[in-house]
């Protein structure tokens, strides 16, 4: 969908991003994508800190809905059916709304599929079909997960070609569509929280250069 007038858009999130963007002084901040493969991803500190400023921030369909779950007794604000789930407990596993991306050169295109959207892309298989392309996907590792590897799988356990997926539809980008409309319509301050504990490394992020002080710190992995 195209990007409405005052949102601005911004490649996915890592530590140290939504603390920075508060020096902006944002009337609101939507959490989609997040890196965490070659970066350390969001802190739920520094979602903490823009609350405790009157930031509103919002989450949905990745990472966003993740964060959301876990920090919506603290003013988060969850959007979407992956932010539902999530914070219901019918999905437990980070790893359901994974995918691999492109460099940003490639504008961090998804190179695999995430095992939220096999499931909405199967929806009208025969069940037996279904059953078995999620009970694959959910054992492969999400950079692994692609269409041209579930169906080899599929053709090697049920002996013939795979039905065709419905590739237009993502729950992903449904619910960060939601997100975007939720932005334009206004997003209410949030209740007054007590801001986060200081410590140096934490104010080091409110740098520009505070990306550097992240470098020990990486891990593996992007949503």
């Amino acid at each position: 969908m195209p990007i409405p007038p005052g949102i601005a858009l911004r490649p996915p999130a890592a530590c140290g991003d939504i603390v920075r963007a508060l020096a902006e002084r944002p009337r609101a901040i939507g959490l989609v994508d997040g890196i965490f493969e070659t970066r350390p991803s969001v802190w739920h500190k520094e979602i903490l800190a823009a609350l405790a400023e009157g930031v509103p921030v919002l989450g949905a369909a990745s990472l966003g809905a993740i964060r959301a779950a876990e920090l919506h007794s603290c003013g988060m604000i969850g959007v979407g059916a992956i932010f539902r789930a999530y914070r219901s407990g019918l999905i437990e596993r980070d790893d359901a709304v994974m995918v691999s991306h492109a460099p940003p050169a490639l504008a961090h295109r998804p190179l695999t599929v995430a095992l939220v959207d096999i499931g909405a892309c199967t929806r009208n298989w025969p069940d037996a079909d279904r059953r078995l392309v999620l009970r694959i996907a959910d054992r492969l590792n999400f950079r692994d997960r692609n269409w041209d590897r579930l169906a080899a799988l599929f053709r090697e356990r049920a002996g013939r070609e795979m039905p065709a997926p419905d590739r237009a539809i993502s729950r992903k980008r449904r619910d960060a569509e939601r997100l975007v409309s939720r932005l334009t319509q206004g997003v209410d301050r949030p209740v007054a929280c007590p801001p986060p504990p200081e410590t140096p490394w934490f104010r080091r992020l409110r740098q520009p250069t505070g990306e550097a002080a992240l470098g020990r710190y990486a891990e593996a992995g992007r949503a």
